[in-house]
């Protein structure tokens, strides 16, 4: 059975206590009670449990996980957490069709019975959550290594532990609501000693992965958004939007919250900063941050809990960047090609080779920077008009100070550099 999702699980009405065979303990009980044996019938249960859990496999999480043994821990916890709701789904229904039913002389051990099935259920369950989450978590996996040696940041680390803990949390109550007794303080303990270390652990990576991604060094092929950017822009998102499960791992403490979510922003802004200055083509540097801290705005107004987290001036400062990210594009690619035509002259003959040069520069600046990628239409459309401000009133005031011969020979018009420059940033 594919516990992937657990909808078809739902939709089947599973009859989980067998009639023949609670006949056959009726039989049995009857003959132990009579004879007085009815304590060592019970101790026989719980000495057995294992074996009594062993025949429903729908409640063996280790039957369960064997196989995706082969998938990465991502899948194997949504699988744990999928099936964990099925298994005390099953339970829950188990317990009432067994309250449901006359048993005869075994009534009165069928609450042992059921309970020693649950606790070695649900105890292989947490356990399983304890072995693939927490102790199967080592300080640094060899798969994340990078052409650099150095350990790669991997939020999704975080957001798994706050899903285990997501439904741990949740799914306790109705847990310890199927049972009683020592089976009940048993599993309570072993439960909120799963949800404290995962609280431990997740503070410890929430410290560690800050610092792996200001460390990062990224493999820069192009000035768009860095897939670095989209993973923990993905996760930290992720993170927003389970805010009162993150809450409760941190405590209660919202401010650290709020703290971890800044923290890794920053982290993130000051590593792309440090990256870019590898980039030394004019202008490459300045267009790289434009795209990612563009993208980096773009999430933080969509994710609205995201934007009041890092409020209202980072939202403005992140925004004047922009404009500035333009302003230091323009003036690193764009200033050198037009300040040959700057030289104030009077000679035609001398202004004209001048043209020359800047038609050289242009096109090479062009053929460069048309495989440059700005994805967001608005921010694209306002970089042209950045270009066209500096360029097209320079270029037109010189076109004007040529005679009529020489603007006919010359390679562009003013009508087809504008049409250049459209074509810029599509990638």
């Amino acid at each position: 059975m594919s516990v992937r999702s657990d909808k078809a699980f739902r939709r089947m009405h599973l009859n989980l206590t067998d009639r023949k065979e609670l006949s056959t303990l009726n039989d049995i009980a009857g003959i132990m009670i009579e004879g007085g044996y009815q304590e060592m019938l019970r101790r026989a249960i719980h000495r057995d449990s294992a074996q009594l859990a062993s025949y429903p496999e729908i409640l063996d999480i280790n039957n369960i996980l064997g196989g995706h043994k082969e998938e990465s821990k991502e899948i194997l916890l949504k699988v744990w957490t999928t099936a964990m709701h099925i298994i005390v789904g099953v339970l829950s229904e188990m317990q009432r069709q067994l309250n449901g039913r006359d048993l005869g002389y075994f009534n009165i051990l069928k609450e042992d019975y059921f309970l020693a099935i649950a606790k070695q259920s649900i105890r292989k369950l947490l356990r399983a959550a304890d072995s693939t989450c927490i102790q199967g978590a080592p300080p640094i996996d060899p798969v994340y290594m990078d052409t650099y040696t150095a350990p790669k940041p991997d939020l999704s680390k975080m957001v798994n532990l706050v899903m285990v803990y997501q439904a741990l949390n949740y799914s306790m109550p109705t847990i310890l609501a199927l049972l009683s007794g020592q089976t009940k303080e048993s599993i309570l303990a072993e439960g909120e000693g799963i949800i404290h270390r995962l609280s431990d652990m997740f503070v410890k990576l929430s410290v560690e992965q800050t610092d792996l991604v200001i460390a990062r060094r990224l493999d820069i092929s192009d000035t768009g958004v860095h897939p670095f950017t989209r993973h923990i822009m993905d996760h930290v998102r992720m993170l927003v939007q389970h805010k009162s499960t993150v809450c409760l791992m941190l405590k209660g403490d919202l401010k650290a919250f709020h703290e971890l979510v800044a923290q890794l922003i920053s982290s993130l802004e000051s590593m792309l900063d440090r990256n870019s200055k590898g980039l030394h083509l004019p202008g490459q540097q300045q267009m790289f941050l434009l795209n990612n801290v563009h993208f980096m705005l773009q999430e933080a107004k969509i994710e609205k809990d995201l934007g009041r987290i890092l409020g209202e001036g980072w939202l403005l400062q992140r925004n004047d960047q922009l404009d500035m990210f333009i302003a230091g594009y323009v003036d690193a690619s764009w200033t050198p090609v037009i300040s040959c035509v700057l030289r104030r002259t009077l000679v035609r003959e001398i202004l004209w080779p001048l043209f020359d040069k800047f038609t050289s520069l242009f096109e090479t600046t062009y053929r460069v920077h048309k495989t440059w990628k700005v994805s967001n239409p608005l921010i694209r459309n306002k970089v042209r008009e950045a270009i066209f401000h500096k360029v097209i009133p320079v270029y037109r005031m010189h076109m004007e100070n040529c005679s009529e011969k020489q603007q006919k020979s010359a390679r562009y018009s003013i009508q087809q550099l504008e049409s250049q420059l459209q074509e810029l940033f599509e990638g």
